[in-house]
């Protein structure tokens, strides 16, 4: 009779082992969540903001219920600056998904005419709140509450490019199915971004998109600083790997509301960027391939809707 296999031992100071059932459990909360959610809202079922708030605290919840339970382990042996860090995103995750996005612009300011840079107001607003809550709320949560600094989460410039190849390999992949996407309606209807810039004629200005475009730039750095930087590297140093999978939550949650087939492809798309933040310890390059395939997105929209640019 072979005797029964054990699981690892937590180490009381080092990263805890991966477990295997934490990490399907997130990638199965996900897709069910996802595709539920996408259902449901179809229908008018649910409302949107309250409900992508819901399934990222309760990932959030249920990812670290079943980690402990699989390595049999207390929730303290999460340790102080996992369980902070991880607070800390639902928090401000939710101040930005109810007030910082551009719909929140209409509901403050009220609503603004579309064409050339005024058109735009709302999604710099929604700039300017993400680098607040996704940037600089959580440096000054990690600074007051973990005692650590910016380089502690990512916002290194030393050995951000050693990687580059692979990233710009992600994008050459990436492109051709951003460009056939474009031509789905469920992709159309979402993109561009900039849409709200387009003015008469069906023309849009090249220094407005110009504009736009290095906006668009900070917007990504952002979230890369909330998802690789603050949740992924506040999380790594107890979680170890299983903090890949605790960074999807909220990830793949700020996807909703896409087309359903981008949500879903944010699960791989995470996990590779997380991965690859984790070799170099930067999400820099992350957020500019990020901004890459979105500009690229936006471009295809463009074109397929017949946008013409005009002067800078």
């Amino acid at each position: 009779m072979h005797a029964r296999a054990e699981r690892p031992s937590p180490s009381p100071d080092g990263p805890l082992p991966l477990s295997r059932a934490t990490a399907a459990f997130t990638v199965a909360y996900l897709v069910a969540t996802a595709c539920g959610w996408y259902w449901l809202r179809r229908h008018e079922l649910i409302d949107r903001n309250t409900s992508v708030v819901v399934i990222y605290a309760a990932g959030i919840a249920l990812f670290y219920a079943v980690l402990c339970r699989s390595l049999r382990a207390p929730l303290r042996e999460v340790g102080r600056e996992a369980l902070v860090v991880s607070g800390a995103t639902v928090l401000w995750f939710t101040l930005f998904w109810f007030q910082g996005r551009r719909s929140s612009y209409a509901d403050h300011f009220g609503p603004v005419p579309w064409g050339g840079l005024r058109g735009l107001v709302p999604f710099f607003y929604m700039v300017a709140t993400s680098v607040a809550a996704r940037m600089l709320l959580p440096m000054l949560t990690a600074r007051i509450a973990v005692g650590r600094g910016p380089h502690d989460y990512g916002y290194r410039l030393r050995g951000t490019f050693r990687l580059w190849w692979v990233y710009a390999g992600l994008v050459a992949v990436i492109v051709p199915v951003v460009i056939w996407a474009s031509s789905l309606a469920s992709f159309q209807a979402k993109y561009p971004w900039c849409k709200q810039a387009i003015e008469a004629g069906n023309t849009l200005n090249l220094g407005v998109f110009a504009i736009y475009a290095a906006a668009l730039f900070v917007f990504y750095a952002s979230g890369e600083a909330f998802w690789r930087g603050f949740l992924l590297f506040g999380t790594e140093r107890r979680l170890g790997a299983n903090a890949l999978f605790l960074t999807l939550i909220p990830y793949v949650a700020g996807h909703f509301g896409k087309p359903l087939p981008e949500t879903l492809g944010a699960i791989a798309s995470g996990l590779v960027l997380g991965f690859l933040a984790l070799r170099h310890r930067s999400f820099w390059l992350g957020a500019l391939t990020h901004w890459g395939v979105a500009m690229t997105m936006d471009l295809a929209a463009l074109w397929r809707k017949g946008v013409h640019f005009v002067g800078p």
